[in-house]
């Protein structure tokens, strides 16, 4: 698993970027405000130029607290979008934000290869008295959430322990162009369960950027490239450390 920070550098906050890492109750705040802006992920301003002002529909799988499909809303032109949460606290803020935009479609469970349920470890601070959970740091894996915590916080929150419920894919009737995968270690079981429309649809993906040698094995069969943003131009992937990998 290729680890990177979780937030991607944008010119405006290179400066405190470092300093937000570093105390949890920081991050949480910055992440609160980010939610009211255009701030995100370098290689997700890519896909403007690649759907231009196309009609498109959206698979959003890890849709969190509805950071991403607000992206695509302010930058694309979604006829409909459809996510994927299982987590109860970010599915509450994605139900407020579809009653803004009914061309949005929720699902309140993770994608995987079969109907389950997931253990997944995520870090919380107590702050008077009261926990506040990092869900966005959900990881299957506790050594990758671990590792992950090291690389980005000075004061290091504490971990605990949940399980989700996941479910294989169910074909969807509309015609799929952009699938976003953002879950934290478990991208590969996801790709498996959403084969089926990405050999019809031969949609754009958009994936974060943990075990992507295993997930092109699945896709280069179905004629995919693996692209990256490097210095704002489309490249060929090879070993380039992005937080993101666009497949194409």
């Amino acid at each position: 698993m290729n680890k990177q920070n979780t937030t991607q550098n944008l010119s405006f906050f290179v400066s405190i970027e470092k300093i937000i890492r570093s105390i949890p109750i920081m991050y949480i705040i910055f992440r609160s405000i980010v939610r009211f802006t255009n701030y995100f992920e370098n290689d997700f301003f890519y896909l403007k130029k690649i759907f231009k002002n196309q009609k498109i529909n959206i698979i959003d799988v890890g849709a969190s607290d509805g950071i991403s499909t607000l992206f695509f809303l302010r930058n694309l032109n979604p006829k409909k979008i459809y996510c994927y949460e299982p987590q109860k606290i970010f599915f509450q803020k994605l139900k407020k934000l579809r009653n803004k935009y009914d061309h949005i479609t929720l699902f309140n469970y993770g994608l995987s290869k079969k109907n389950s349920k997931m253990k997944i470890f995520y870090p919380y601070i107590n702050l008077f008295g009261k926990k506040i959970f990092l869900l966005a740091y959900s990881f299957p894996i506790r050594s990758d959430l671990e590792e992950q915590i090291d690389l980005d916080f000075l004061i290091k929150p504490k971990i605990q322990k949940k399980y989700i419920v996941v479910k294989k894919f169910k074909l969807i009737k509309d015609k799929i162009d952009l699938i976003k995968i953002d879950t934290n270690g478990s991208e590969v079981e996801i790709v498996e369960t959403l084969m089926p429309i990405i050999k019809r649809d031969k949609p754009v993906l958009i994936i974060e950027n943990n075990n992507i040698d295993k997930i092109y094995k699945f896709l280069k069969g179905q004629r995919y490239k693996k692209y990256c943003i490097v210095n704002k131009k489309f490249k060929i992937h090879k070993n380039q450390n992005n937080a993101n990998i666009i497949f194409k």
